[in-house]
This record gives structure tokens, sequence and C-alpha cells, in this order.
């Protein structure tokens, strides 16, 4: 009604400090006859009271209140017992950190990962070393996963046409509708989800599709055109794993095994120690990349062209057919030139190659690339094959289209999927939403399918959750919960039972353990087993054994050449939410992408030579043209695109009230077309005139020319000389004093040494530094300023053409010099040395003056302008190490390389009579989470360390060492091929 004041905003405003002007308003509204009509409409008897305001009335209005609030503390709120705190839990010793092996999810895929808990709360995620896919690494969304919990964003009640409801009332609702499917066999009922992997959820679903034989079951996946891909080549869909160790060459056409994705963690890994192992036997393992748009597997590629998405078809057609003793691919392009390239290390490595697509790649890309490795012999010795790890049998979001258009659907459930915002514009799901009686939600987030719902249900974060999921290789992984949950919610699993169980315990864990429970097997001997299974955070040898394969039929036919007009569309996951499943995580939308270093949107990319040819510069705005749809962003040059491809990155153009996401970037997935859902053909490219620069965290990335053997960036050609710095080289003359000798209280000198060559730019160790290092989020604007604050940057550079230029990574940490110049300009002491190489800062004696962030050749020191923490909610404080200060505004902060850390190892060691620290004991939060191993940090006095190790290799040099700050952090080299590999392949 109007004049009705909007609650929530008035209470915002009461918290904001506005108390007097907002009780005058309130007189005012209840004063207004809109408001007593208003009153009389929907509580007709508080009407009567407030009409004749008495102290008698206020009484009654009041103790009704009263009693209804406290009625409400009369329910059950799902925990099974409380334990005081004054009698300690079992195992929690306070301050102490401990931590659960579970699963991150990922599109429905699980990664192994460590959950460290403190005084009962989750504070930071780390990889399972033990888990055999992800080894110990992590991924953005993994580390990003525990802000998650605490989102504020999170949905926190059951909504009934927007309105808060309850599961009892939920409940109340379904009764009558359960007992008419159970008569008409689920008749009209649809179910649509994401990709399950999860046995016990699958397990539920099959149990609602036998007692409901009638409804139907559709799922949404982006990995469609894998599985099918693979089921035009052998005849059924099967997944494909590579062994990178048993690999001599590597041929990507749009591979994406090293870009963010279910898969990233686990193949990262297996590509470094390929890599390394290689490198030990004296050789490179190659890998050549071809794709529309670079990505971090073509920006680590030895070999990279950028070329059109038809073109690749072409290729595999034409490395096919030389593979069945034709010739050799043609062409005198630079794309021609590079397929004879890849083409002649796939063939003098036959039988030990690796020819991959990704997920974006077309079927029939994917069915030729199958054919084409097993030609060269790779199906089975280098690429192993397994049954789907997702569930199979649903039907597709076109075909769940087409059954409400048909009236054929009277009740849908949509389980935590969100297609009103995924699903490709051409299906525009909302407008056939509408056509269904009865819309149920359930989600993580009250999205944009839970506002087009008439009942939205929150499903539990899977930190406070139990549950399990499938890793790519099959790994069973388990999930279970950190901490009591926090709104209630349910899992998948337990929604689903309820459909079918009714009045029968339905509750997570006993669902869980009835899915694994082996037939006959006595208690004592399950919990033992399923105990066992906790504590390693999965299942052993649960992964499926590999399948043979072999290729049926014929090679997919060509497409007849479309006319040659518009601009190629390609549409790609965003570096940094991905789907946008995570879009109001703040973490996620400040971690710059990898390759633009955008924050906070998405742009629109596109190559040098067309920007050149529409006359188009970073930041003019730019409009995509298609079938009467159009998306407008602003422009961004990437080099390394295909010159006629234009990018649109997924994830943005939310619409969700109060959402931190809402009004970020544009809605790529209007353009995308319903049968090639990665491409689009024909588009119109137009300036709009306007202009609106992205914010990015780096504004220059043309490698700068090597001066006198100062290059940035070193890469060193295997087998050719050292690019290292002289090991035996004298010492340069300093003003400053060499590092203090060890005592007994000093039992370590500290150092990092980063590998440029494992390095793929994932940013897992930039998000992992935040959460364990508090952190704050700065905002778009304060980024645009160049007030970004986080502690390790990923510097991005390119080197040679700017249309197919090499591309490198390096992580910039702290460095911590011995020399440090941030130390002599301090005016007040505020950084200062210890006697372990550690630079320190000290915050209660940092004034401001900001002179140690100009004195730093490294540019890593951060300044708090603002008091970026101070108004967190609270519900996110909780998610802060206690460990780690949380600063005010005006004080310098910087990597401290996890002095926490040490502090901690210390401690245990001065429990064994001050006995040092083993290597290995002490490991930073980025060595942590990266993937691929590529740092290494311990005690570089002890010359038998790993980080003693890796500074001894010849690759070893220092970041701008002829400035002589003798930095502890310090890089190996990247790796190439020498002068004689280049020309034998």
């Amino acid at each position: 009604m109007t004049g009705i004041p909007d609650l929530p905003a008035l209470r915002a405003r009461l918290a904001g400090g506005d108390g007097p002007r907002f009780w005058r308003s309130l007189d005012a509204v209840a004063d207004s006859d809109e408001f007593r009509t208003y009153l009389a409409v929907e509580f007709p008897a508080a009407s009567c009271l407030a009409a004749q305001p008495g102290r008698r009335g206020f009484l009654k209005l009041m103790a009704a209140s009263f009693a209804l609030g406290g009625l409400t503390a009369c329910g059950v709120d799902g925990r099974d017992y409380e334990v005081p705190y004054v009698k300690e839990p079992e195992r929690i010793v306070p301050g102490a950190p401990l931590s659960y092996a579970s699963s991150a999810l990922f599109d429905g895929f699980g990664n192994g990962i460590l959950v460290t808990t403190r005084n009962g709360r989750p504070l930071k995620v780390e990889g399972n070393p033990d888990h055999p896919w992800s080894r110990g690494g992590t991924d953005i969304l993994g580390q990003a996963s525990v802000l998650g919990l605490y989102d504020p964003f999170r949905s926190q009640a059951v909504q009934h046409l927007g309105r808060p409801a309850s599961w009892g009332a939920f409940n109340g609702a379904m009764l009558a509708e359960t007992a008419t499917w159970r008569v008409t066999g689920g008749k009209g009922l649809a179910l649509l989800t994401g990709p399950i992997t999860s046995p016990t959820v699958a397990a539920e679903l099959a149990r609602l599709r036998k007692l409901y034989p009638e409804a139907r079951w559709f799922a949404g996946s982006s990995r469609d055109g894998i599985l099918e891909g693979a089921r035009l080549a052998y005849g059924r869909p099967v997944e494909t794993l590579p062994d990178f160790g048993k690999a001599r060459a590597i041929v990507s056409l749009d591979g994406d095994f090293l870009d963010l994705g279910p898969g990233q963690v686990g193949l990262s890994r297996r590509w470094s120690d390929a890599r390394r192992a290689a490198l030990a036997e004296g050789r490179l393992l190659p890998l050549f990349s071809a794709a529309p748009t670079p990505g971090l597997t073509s920006a680590k590629a030895d070999d990279a062209v950028p070329a059109s998405a038809g073109r690749l078809e072409a290729i595999a057609r034409a490395m096919l057919a030389a593979a069945g003793g034709g010739a050799e691919p043609a062409g005198d392009d630079p794309t021609g030139r590079w397929a004879r390239r890849a083409w002649t290390a796939l063939a003098q490595g036959r039988g030990a190659g690796i020819v991959t697509a990704g997920l974006s790649a077309d079927p029939a890309l994917h069915a030729l690339v199958h054919r084409l490795n097993g030609a060269l012999g790779n199906t089975g010795t280098t690429l192993h094959h397994l049954a789907p790890v997702a569930e199979g049998g649903a039907g597709s979001l076109s075909d769940l289209a087409g059954a409400m258009d048909g009236g054929e659907v009277q009740a849908l459930i949509v389980l935590g999927a969100n297609p009103v915002y995924e699903a490709p514009g051409a299906l525009d799901f909302a407008k056939r939403m509408e056509r269904v009686p009865l819309k149920i939600h359930a989600g993580l987030y009250y999205d944009e399918t839970g506002a087009h719902a008439d009942w939205h249900l929150p499903l539990a974060h899977p930190l406070e959750s139990w549950g399990d999921v499938r890793s790519p290789d099959g790994t069973v992984g388990l999930i279970q919960p950190t901490v009591a949950p926090f709104y209630n919610g349910r899992t998948p699993q337990e929604v689903l039972a309820f459909l079918t169980r009714a009045d029968e315990g339905t509750d997570a864990l006993g669902l869980l353990k009835a899915q694994w429970r082996r037939d006959g097997e006595d208690d004592t001997a399950f919990e033992a087993r399923f105990s066992e299974a906790l504590r390693l955070g999965f299942f052993a040898d649960s992964a499926p054994a590999a399948e043979d394969v072999r290729v049926t039929g014929t090679a997919p036919e060509a497409k007849a050449a479309a006319p040659a007009s518009g601009i190629e569309v390609v549409f790609r996951p965003d570096g940094t939410l991905y789907d946008g499943t995570h879009a109001d995580l703040a973490w996620l939308q400040e971690l710059p992408k990898p390759l633009t270093k955008v924050v906070w949107e998405n742009v629109v990319a596109l190559s040098p030579a067309l920007a050149a040819r529409e006359g188009i510069a970073d930041g003019d705005l730019v409009r995509i043209e298609a079938g009467g749809r159009s998306v407008t962003g602003p422009a961004w040059i990437m080099p390394g695109q295909a010159e006629s491809t234009v990018t649109l990155s997924l994830g943005y153009g939310r619409d969700v009230p109060d959402h931190l996401s809402r009004g970020l970037g544009y809605d790529a997935g209007t353009l995308r077309p319903l049968d090639t859902p990665w491409r689009l053909t024909g588009a119109r490219l137009v300036r709009t005139g306007e202009t609106r620069m992205p914010a990015t965290t780096q504004h220059l990335g043309a490698l700068p020319d090597d001066e006198e053997g100062r290059a940035i960036i070193r890469t060193q050609a295997v087998g050719g000389p050292p690019v290292g710095d002289a090991k035996d080289a004298a010492p340069a003359p300093s003003f400053y004093p060499p590092p203090e000798s060890q005592d007994r209280w000093t039992a370590a000198q500290w150092g990092m040494a980063i590998d440029l060559d494992a390095c793929t730019g994932c940013n897992a160790c930039v998000t992992a530094c935040q959460a364990e290092n508090n952190i704050p989020v700065v905002g778009r604007e304060e980024v645009a300023r160049g007030r970004w604050l986080g502690w390790i940057r990923i510097d991005r550079y390119y080197e040679g053409d700017p249309e197919a230029p090499a591309t490198h990574f390096q992580p910039v940490p702290c460095m911590h010099c011995e020399a440090a110049p941030c130390e002599l300009g301090c005016p007040v002491e505020a950084t200062i040395h210890d006697s372990e190489g550690l630079n320190l800062q000290v915050y209660n004696r940092c004034v401001g003056t900001r002179t140690c962030q100009s004195y730093c050749p490294y540019k890593v020191r951060r300044f708090n302008y603002l008091d970026y923490s101070g108004g967190m909610p609270p519900v996110t404080q909780q998610q802060r190490n206690p460990d780690v200060t949380v600063r005010a505004r005006g004080v310098m902060e910087k990597c401290t390389y996890c002095i926490q850390r040490i502090a901690s190892a210390r401690i245990d060691s001065a429990k064994d009579a001050h006995a040092p620290i083993p290597d290995g004991t002490v490991e930073t939060a980025c060595q942590g989470a990266c993937p691929t191993r590529a740092i290494t940090f311990g005690n570089v006095a002890d010359p038998k360390s790993a980080v003693s190790v890796a500074k001894a290799d010849p690759r070893n040099y220092a970041l701008l060492g002829h400035l002589n700050t003798k930095p502890r952090t310090t890089y190996l080299a990247g790796l190439k091929a020498s002068a004689k590999e280049g020309q034998r392949t």
C-alpha cells in the first residue's frame, strides 16, 4: 500500500544512527489514514485497540507481542544436543586449531579439503594431501567456501510467495501434493537439478523415480557437450582422464585442463608433476595450444596460436587424416604452421601423446579428438576412460521447456539450480515457469529462480552438512559438518527424502550411513569403516576402474561453411566467478581475473586487430547484437584473441534485490543460443560512444626488455645454459650489516622460492592469503584508485607479438629483503628486521607516512586508507583468524610469510627442548593452497631443506637482484624448448 514504510529499510536507518528521524517517521505513518486502513485489513482486532489508544489497550498489545515472541523460542532448532562450554567438548582445546577432512563442491563434483576450525568456528580451508585426486591442492572456490558459510546473503529461511514461512508450513502444504503423486505415480511432477555425483543423492533420486514412475527428471549441465562427443566417438558417454606422466607431447584444441573448473586442482598437479619429471630426464614436455580466446591452458602453452572456434574442427580433421596416412596439415598462415608443428610432435611420440578439448568445445570436435587419440595409439596409454561420474538419464533444459510449453508440468521442483539465470536466453525460462501451477525452489541463495517460485527452501552449506560427492576421477569424498547449521537449512538428499519417506527419518547423517552400510554388516564393523573414511575424508579405492573403449561408426561430417558475416562470439565461464553461483562472495568479486586483472565486473574481450579495425579502446562501451537481443559492456583488448572473435564472460548481470552481485556487469546468457550454448556466429559489434574504464589491478602488461641480464621474467631452455643468478658471485657491497647469527632461540632463517614454470596464475594463493590474514575487501571504487589490499599479487606479462604473445605469470609477495629499503625509509621504525630474516611490520608504531611504500621497489606494501573492516556484518566477522591482527585505518600492511604459523611451530618446538623446527612443518597459506606446488618455503640456513635445494637450482634468480636488496623470495625461471628440440618439433 502506498505510504506504508519499508520496515527493513527503516530498521537499517535506525542501525545507521538515524534514530530520532526514524521514530518521527513512524509517528507520522501511525497517524496516517492509510496506515489505519492497512491495520484494519491485516489486523482487525489490533486496529480496534489502536483506534482508542490507552493504557489498557497498550498493555494488551504489548502482552500479546511478548507472548507470541516467547513462543518462538519453543521451536526445535534442528540441533541434536547442546554442550555447555564450562565442560570442554571432546578434542577441543581452547585456541588450538582442529581440522576436519571434508569435500568442497564445484559444479556437482568434489575436491578433498581439510577445514581448520578454532573454538568451533571454521576459519580456513586447506588441501587434503591424502586425497587421491586433489593431493593437497585447492582452487579459489574451495578457499572462498569458508566465506560462503558466513555469507550474510545466504538464504536463511523458507519463503512462500516472497514472504517468510517455515518448514512446518511447507510440510503441511505438501501433504496433499505428495498424496496425489502417490495415486497418480507423480504424473505432472518435474524435478530439475544440476549434475549429481553424490551416491546418496542419486539413491534418493532413484527412490523418488521408483515411487513416482510418471515423474520426470531433468538436469542442467555444462558438460553435456563433453559426454555427447564421447558418445559420438564410442557409442556411449565416458569420462576422459589424461595421464600426463606418460606423455611426450600435449596438444590442446580449446582445452581447459588448467583453467578454473571441477578438474583444475587434480589436472594442474598432474601436469606440473609431469613437467618436473620430464625436466629431470633432460627434456621438455611441450604443450601446444590453439584456442579462440586465451585461458590459463593456452597461457601456459609452449607454442600457442589464436584460432577461431570454426577453424579448430578443420585442424582436428587434418590431423586425423594425417594419422591415417594422409598429408600433414597444410596452410602458410600462423595457424597452419602451428598445426604442422603440433602434428610433428604427436607423430614423433605416437602412443605417448595427448590431444584434448575443453568444456566449450563442440561435441563434433570432441568426437574428432577421441578418434585422433585412437589413431595415434594414445587411448589406453596416456588417456584413460571411466564411466560417467555424474548420474545419467536426465532430460535437458530444452526438454523441460518443451514439457512446460505443452502443459505437461503441473509441479516443478528446482533443486540446487538456477535456470532462470543460467539457462540460455533463447529459452526465456522465467516466462515458461509462469505456466507451471506449483513451483518449488531449493537453493543456497534466494536467487532469480527463487524469486519466480512459489516456495523457496534454504539449502545447508556444505561446511554445515553431511553428505558425499565424487571427484572427477570417481573417488567418493565425504562431506561432514564443521559447525552447527546457521539457518536450519536442509541438504539436497533431505529434500528428496521428504518427498518419498514422509514419516520416516530423513536426517542427512542417517541417509549417508544407510547408503554406505554394506548388506549384513554389523554396527561395529560399519562404524569403524565409516569413521576411518571420515578421518581420511574419502572412501579409499572408491574410484571406478578404467574401461576399454573402441571407436565406432564414422567421424562426424563437416558442416557446410557458413558465409563469413559478422563476428564470432564465444562464451566462457568467468575466471573468478565461474558460472556466477557464488557471485555474492566479495573475495571472488575483488579477485583479479587471471588475464585481464579486472575486478567487480566482466568485460567484452576482443583482439588487438579487431579493436584497431573498429577504432575501439579499452573501456569503450560496446554492444553485441544477435537475434534481436543484445548485451552492453566495456571493451577490453585481449592479446592472443582470434581476430574476429569476441569473448563474453558468464557469471555477471545478476538481478536479485539486496544482493551484493546485483547490477555488476552484463548477463552474457542473454545471447546464448540453445543448440550451441558456447558459440554464436553472425553477431554485430556496435560502438555506443560511451566509456567506462573497468577497475583493474595491473595497468602495464608488456614485458620490458632485458637490459644487462636484469629481466623480470626469465626462461631457460632445457639443456641450455643457466639463466639464474651466479651462485659463486662475490657479494656486492652494502651499507646493511650481515644477518645476525643464530643462537639457541633462533632456529631458522626463512625464505621462499617460486617456480614460474609451475605457476599457472590460478589465484588460489591470493584467495588463501586473504582468508588466512584477514585481508579486507575495499570495493570497486577503491581498487580503481589503486588501493587494492592483496598481500600477494600475480603479475601477468605478455612477450612478443600482441596477436599471439607468450604469456607469463609471476606471484609477487613481500620479498623480505635482507637489505630492505623500507626499513631505511620508515621514520618511526615501524618496519624492522628480526633475527630470522623476516621483515616485520609493527602496526601500533605506524603513523601512515607511507614512506616505506615509496621506498619499496617491488610495490608489495598496502596502506589502509579507510576502515575497511569496521563495518563487516557480525556473521562475517566470525570468519576472521584470531591469530592475525585486524588492521584499522592508517597503517601499512604486507605479507608476513604467515608469521603466525611460524610462531605456532616455534611454540611446538619449544616443548621439545627448543628443538629446530623440522623442514616442511611451516607451510604458508599461499604455499599450501597452490595446486601445482609452485611455492617452496622453509629454512634457508639448512642446506638440506627443500627451499635451499630450490635456491641451489641453476634456474634460481632474484627479482630486481641488481638493486642489491638481497630478497629472501626468489624465483625459478620458466622452461622452454632448446633450439635443437624446437627444430625437431
